[in-house]
C-alpha cells in the first residue's frame, strides 16, 4: 500500500473518475487515467534501477502530464525528489545532483510523453543521500551561490495546500491557468499539489508567447491565474493587450515584488485586481492579499490561514534609524520544511522559519522593507537599497529599477559602491538625469555611484531579478 499521502490522494482520484480531465490545452487533453498510465510508465523506468525508498534522485521535466506522472511514480516508490527546472542542461543537472547527494537523475524528455521511452535515468552521486520522510527537495542557493536544497515532507506540502485553498477561496470547479514552472516552489504549491490531490484542472498554453496564456484560458475556461509581476508588466506593454478569459475571476502574483503602477494599470486595463501572494520555498504561503490591490497599499496582505507571522526585533545603528515596529519575518506553521541540505541552519527547523525579509505591520497587513542581507555598507554607513529604489521609482520615465551593492572597481578591498540599474525606454533618460534626481532627494552616501540604463531588468526563469547579471553589468563595477 502506498504510504505517501499525496500518492494516496491521487489514487483516490483514479478510483473516483479516471475519465475526469486533469490537463487541458487548446489542442490536447489528459485525463486522470492518462496521467495514471504515464505514472505506471515512469515507475517502470525507476523500478528497473532498484532504488530504495528514501533515496534522493533529481527530476528534470517540463510542465505537462509527464511531470505530474513522474511525481506520482516517485511518491509511490517512496523516493525523495530533487526538483530541477525543466530546461536544466545535463551537465548542470549532474553538478547539482552530485552537490546534494542525488543517486540518479530522472529526465522526462517531453511534457506530453507517450510511454517509458520518453524517460531516461542516469546514475549521479556515488554516495547518495538517504532522506526518509521527505517528499521533495526544492532547489535554492546559499550566500555562496552553491546549490542548496530545502527538504520538505508530503505532510508540509498538504498543509500548505489546505491553507492556501481556504485562504484564496479556490473551489472544486476552478481551473488554474498554468504558466509557472511546476518545478518551482510557487508552481508546486499553486498548481501541482492542487491538481494531484484534489483533481483541480490545469489549463496550459501550447506556446510561450505573451498572447498564449489568455488564449488558452479562453479556450478551456480558466478561472484562476497564478502569475508573476514580469509577465503582467510585459502584458501591459503591448499596444493592444489581449483580453482575459471571460471566466477569469482571480489573478495572483508571487515570486517578486509587484509594483504599485503595475497593479493599478492591470486593474484599469482588465477590470481585475491583482492579489499579492507572499511566500517562501522554506515554508509555503506566508501572507495573501484577500482584497486585491495590496501592492498599491504597499503591503503583501495578511497572514495565510493557520500561519503565525511575527517580527523578530533587529538591532539598528542609531544613526541609520529604522521603522517603528520593524523586525525580521518569522513564520511558524505546519507547512514549514524540515531543513536545508547539505548543511542545516537553525533558522529553518522545528516548524519555524526565520526569513531574510525585514518588515512592519500596517493595519493588519505586512509591509516588506527589504532583505536583511541586502544592506550595503558605503564607507561605514549602511544603505537600504529599497529606499533608493523607492526614490528612483518616482522619476518620470523609470519603468523599473534595481539598486544593489557591487565591489568598487579600483579598490574592491575597500568595500562596495551603490549601483542603480534603471529600466527605461531608449532616449527617455540619461545617467545625469538619474544622478541629479538622487542628489536632490538623498543623503550623499545614498546616491548611486554606478548608473546603468537598460531596456528591461534581467530576470531568471523564476521571474526573479537576476542579481548576478545585475552585478555583471558594466564589467562588475
Amino acid at each position: 500500500m502506498t504510504r505517501d499521502p499525496i500518492a494516496r490522494a491521487f489514487d483516490r482520484l483514479v478510483q473516483r473518475d479516471p475519465a475526469a480531465p486533469l490537463v487541458l490545452t487548446p489542442e490536447r487533453r489528459a485525463t486522470v487515467g492518462d496521467v495514471e498510465a504515464l505514472a505506471q510508465a515512469a515507475g517502470s523506468v525507476t523500478a528497473a534501477a532498484g532504488l530504495a525508498p528514501g533515496t534522493l534522485i533529481g527530476l528534470v521535466a517540463p510542465n505537462g502530464p509527464g511531470m505530474l506522472a513522474s511525481l506520482v511514480a516517485l511518491a509511490r516508490a517512496g523516493i525523495a525528489v530533487l526538483l530541477l527546472d525543466g530546461q536544466t542542461p545535463e551537465a548542470e543537472g549532474m553538478r547539482i545532483a552530485h552537490a546534494l547527494g542525488a543517486a540518479a537523475l530522472l529526465r522526462c524528455h517531453t511534457g506530453w510523453p507517450a510511454g517509458p521511452a520518453d524517460w531516461s535515468l542516469a546514475p549521479a552521486a556515488s554516495e547518495p543521500r538517504w532522506l526518509p520522510d521527505t517528499a521533495v527537495v526544492k532547489l535554492t542557493s546559499g550566500s555562496t551561490g552553491a546549490p542548496r536544497g530545502i527538504a520538505t515532507s508530503a505532510e508540509a506540502l498538504l498543509a500548505d495546500d489546505e491553507a492556501l485553498t481556504a485562504t484564496m477561496g479556490i473551489g472544486p470547479d476552478d481551473r488554474l491557468l498554468a504558466t509557472v514552472p511546476f518545478s518551482h516552489s510557487y508552481g508546486l504549491s499553486s498548481l501541482v499539489i492542487p491538481c494531484l490531490v484534489r483533481g483541480t484542472v490545469l489549463v496550459m498554453p501550447e506556446e510561450s508567447s505573451l498572447f498564449d496564456p489568455f488564449f488558452a484560458g479562453r479556450q478551456a475556461g480558466a478561472t484562476v491565474f497564478p502569475s508573476v509581476p514580469a509577465y503582467l508588466d510585459a502584458l501591459l506593454r503591448l499596444s493592444e493587450p489581449t483580453p482575459p478569459p471571460p471566466g477569469l475571476r482571480l489573478v495572483l502574483t508571487a515570486g517578486a515584488p509587484l509594483r504599485p503602477e503595475t497593479s493599478l494599470r492591470f486593474r484599469e486595463t482588465f477590470g481585475l485586481p491583482v492579489h499579492v501572494f507572499y511566500g517562501a520555498s522554506e515554508c509555503g504561503g506566508i501572507c495573501y492579499d484577500r482584497e486585491g490591490g495590496a501592492a498599491e497599499r504597499g503591503t503583501v496582505g495578511a497572514p495565510v490561514e493557520g500561519v503565525r507571522v511575527t517580527l523578530a526585533p533587529e538591532e539598528h545603528d542609531e544613526a541609520e534609524g529604522g521603522h517603528p515596529g520593524e523586525g525580521i519575518v518569522t513564520v511558524e506553521s505546519a507547512a514549514v520544511a524540515r531543513g536545508y541540505l547539505p548543511d542545516p541552519e537553525p533558522r529553518l527547523q522545528d516548524g519555524r522559519f526565520v526569513a531574510g525579509d525585514r518588515a512592519v505591520w500596517r493595519d493588519g497587513e505586512l509591509a516588506l522593507l527589504g532583505r536583511r542581507d541586502d544592506q550595503v555598507n558605503i564607507k561605514g554607513k549602511k544603505v537600504n537599497p529599497r529606499e533608493v529604489e523607492g526614490v528612483l521609482a518616482q522619476l518620470q520615465g523609470v519603468d523599473e529599477v534595481a539598486v544593489l551593492g557591487v565591489p568598487a572597481p579600483r579598490h574592491p578591498q575597500q568595500g562596495e559602491l551603490l549601483r542603480a540599474v534603471v529600466a527605461c525606454r531608449p532616449g527617455r533618460l540619461t545617467a545625469e538625469d538619474v544622478l541629479g534626481w538622487c542628489r536632490s532627494r538623498l543623503a550623499p552616501h545614498k546616491v548611486p555611484r554606478s548608473i546603468i540604463l537598460v531596456p528591461e531588468l534581467p530576470r531568471t526563469s523564476r521571474g526573479k531579478l537576476d542579481r548576478p547579471a545585475l552585478r555583471a553589468l558594466g564589467g562588475g563595477g
